[in-house]
């Protein structure tokens, strides 16, 4: 059985045979222009056009994080919108990061077309994670990376967020809280970060559950610190040890063989796991990673994938204080794009090689890139909003 097909059996194995015939055949294919057409490849324009996307911050607020999209009724005449979280130096514990520091974090939103600042809205902690649920309306941030987590529901049409106390408490022994969103089907999934021990979950499902007299969003573990996987470049069986769960992702369909995966990156272990079959006993595949500096163990913060030919990957600069937008045109959907802040001294954002998990920088240079967001060229996707009623609905 292929090493990729331990854990979706035939299916899986046969998609990795495909994979490697396909890149057989365009070997011996004329080149188009220099730009590759297997996802896997890391081939194609090696300096993306760029373009400065937000400039600066808000006044009195730094430290762009993490990204998303969100398009909401009522809100910048109903147009997508960028959004990020600047966490203005806050510690991981929601103190502040100097003596009567701030203890609020900016969210804050621009216009897709034009960069220009639409709304800011202040959350109280550090944001670490920030996704959006198109289908509610709402952004989902999570604050408080190492203990004293909470998540929020936050409504741009109205300004207004939600704080949900977690159940159960992430923090084990004084350390736990939660970092990086994903959201799939209505599905949101969270990292547990900070982990106490190689024991804990590594990804939670929440459910946000109303019906309390506080607010709470009750966690399930998906997979676990410690759970077996299968290595994705040997085949063999592992058990995993991550110490420090920090992005997640779900991969589109274009990216095999892990289409449709959970993807959870541990950053200080330069692993990355892929879940699937989330309803059910998850199957893990890790795939250790690998860039240009020879023996770093590159500290990945930042995690987006083509979904067409064509489109802008946003890149969230956090030391610089800046948003870049870069033309992706030659790299084909599927292509998997990270980011490494510049904790090894050695920041890039390049394209992940899913079969052996090398990182290829392109030739664009960044003081610390962190978050990251790939947008196609055409059709933003659902522009759906909702309405004041069901706002209220919602936040009870």
């Amino acid at each position: 059985m292929s090493f990729l097909g331990q854990r979706k059996g035939i299916g899986r194995a046969s998609l990795f045979i495909l994979l490697l015939t396909s890149s057989a055949c365009l070997s011996i294919l004329p080149s188009v222009a220099g730009i590759s057409f297997s996802p896997n490849s890391a081939s194609g324009p090696s300096t993306l056009p760029s373009k400065t996307f937000v400039a600066s911050p808000p006044a009195g607020s730094a430290g762009p994080d993490d990204i998303t999209m969100l398009t909401t009724e009522g809100v910048n005449h109903g147009s997508p919108m960028i959004w990020t979280a600047y966490q203005n130096g806050i510690n991981p514990d929601g103190t502040p990061g100097v003596a009567g520091g701030p203890t609020m974090s900016t969210v804050a939103g621009y216009d897709l077309s034009t960069g220009a600042l639409v709304l800011s809205i202040p959350v109280t902690g550090k944001v670490d994670g920030i996704s959006a649920d198109q289908q509610m309306g709402v952004l989902i941030a999570t604050v408080n990376e190492d203990v004293h987590s909470a998540i929020d529901l936050i409504y741009p049409a109205i300004g207004a967020v939600a704080t949900y106390t977690y159940s159960i408490d992430p923090a084990v022994g004084g350390n736990g809280g939660t970092d990086s969103i994903a959201v799939s089907h209505g599905q949101v999934y969270l990292v547990h970060s900070n982990p106490n021990d190689l024991t804990q979950p590594a990804e939670y499902t929440v459910a946000f559950d109303r019906s309390t007299p506080t607010l709470t969003a009750k966690l399930t573990p998906v997979f676990y610190d410690d759970s077996m996987a299968t290595d994705a470049v040997t085949g063999a069986t592992v058990q995993l040890a991550l110490t420090d769960p920090d992005t997640s992702f779900v991969m589109p369909k274009d990216t095999a063989p892990f289409g449709g995966d959970l993807a959870t990156i541990s950053q200080a272990d330069g692993k990355i796991v892929f879940a699937t079959d989330l309803e059910h006993t998850p199957d893990l595949t890790e795939l250790s990673v690998t860039d240009n500096s020879v023996g770093n163990v590159p500290p990945l913060d930042g995690m987006a994938a083509a979904t067409s030919d064509s489109g802008t990957l946003y890149v969230v600069d956090a030391k610089a204080g800046v948003i870049y937008a870069l033309d992706t045109t030659g790299w084909a959907a599927g292509t998997v794009f990270v980011g490494e802040p510049s904790d090894n001294g050695n920041p890039l954002v390049g394209v992940l090689n899913l079969s052996t998990g090398v990182v290829t920088p392109f030739g664009d240079t960044f003081v610390s890139p962190k978050g990251l967001l790939f947008v196609p060229a055409h059709g933003e996707g659902d522009t759906g909003g909702v309405g004041g009623d069901m706002l209220a609905g919602l936040l009870g």
